[in-house]
């Protein structure tokens, strides 16, 4: 007898369908890192590769389709959890009417920072909402991180110290940007079992955004995460990374805080060993090297690191 996530898996592929492609096969026709897609079969059993003769996976046509259709949908934001229970025809007919939407809509992210920072110039918090929530659907989540509200950021930043908007203009814009990622990675399920990294920014250092970013970007990998705050000590970081049992450990740091080297060794003497610490931000990129911490130099690189943490599971 099969259980229920044994049966329901195996009704979404073909019993017809040869399973031959390697992971690396999967990797490059879906986008899909090796670490993802073995937590995404974990946790959420969205396809059951065969084992070939010498213990590698081996996957079907289906498999494949299924898990790029997953991707896709993925991208605009959805859940992982709430998409895996989903036939392969429901997801296609998902996909198809999300880039029907999108097709209708400013496509490069380029035209939607100038449209949001229009808004931003206007005053306009409301547009500026309505506007980045169909940017989200039309680029997906992490594009829509990396390409639209990390510049859009940088932008509004150079504006204010330029005299170009005022406190009141950045102001709501940044309340409009912290409501958003703050929806955004609630929105974002991940089971009970997922791991878990530990974000806050060291002792001095205010602005969250870049820790918001971050922690948007680890929840749509699938990882459980844990927001200390702003403004904390190396010792209060580190207790409560361990009571929360964090695989990782990342700060962000916006601007050049005084101390910030200081901070970073202390925490990392409190940490155990194995722990990754890892640190971003503006105010890290010309921070002199502290043994045993890693630079994060955007979110793509932060997305790097934290893949092979994701699960220690063999091929």
């Amino acid at each position: 007898m099969y259980n229920d996530v044994e049966f329901r898996t195996m009704a979404r592929s073909k019993p017809t369908d040869a399973a031959r492609h390697p992971i690396g096969v999967v990797r490059a026709r879906t986008g899909l890192s090796v670490e993802v897609l073995r937590a995404w079969e974990r946790r959420y059993a969205v396809v059951r590769p065969i084992r070939s003769e010498n213990g590698r996976r081996l996957y079907s046509d289906a498999d494949v389709e299924r898990l790029g259709l997953l991707h896709r949908a993925a991208r605009g934001g959805r859940s992982v959890a709430a998409l895996a229970s989903l036939s392969t025809g429901e997801l296609q007919r998902m996909v198809a009417e999300d880039a029907e939407r999108a097709s209708t809509r400013p496509t490069l992210p380029g035209s939607y920072r100038e449209q949001a920072m229009g808004a931003v110039r206007e005053l306009a918090p409301e547009r500026l909402e309505s506007l980045l929530r169909r940017a989200l659907l039309s680029l997906g989540a992490v594009t829509f991180l990396e390409e639209v509200v990390g510049p859009l950021l940088v932008e509004i930043g150079d504006g204010w110290h330029e005299g170009r908007i005022t406190v009141a203009h950045e102001h709501a814009a940044s309340a409009t940007l912290q409501q958003l990622l703050g929806w955004l990675a609630r929105s974002l399920e991940v089971p009970g079992d997922a791991p878990r990294v530990l974000l806050a920014t060291p002792r001095g250092e205010r602005h969250a955004f870049g820790a918001m970013m971050a922690a948007t970007a680890a929840a749509h990998d699938g990882w459980h995460v844990t927001w200390l705050g702003s403004d904390l000590p190396a010792a209060e970081i580190a207790a409560g990374a361990e009571q929360g049992g964090a695989r990782v450990v990342a700060l962000s740091a916006a601007s050049d805080a005084a101390g910030l080297e200081r901070e970073l060794g202390a925490l990392r003497a409190l940490l155990p060993q194995h722990v990754p610490l890892l640190v971003g931000g503006a105010g890290a990129a010309t921070l002199a090297d502290v043994p045993g911490v890693t630079r994060v130099r955007d979110l793509a690189h932060w997305r790097a690191l934290l893949g092979p943490h994701m699960t220690s599971t063999d091929d």
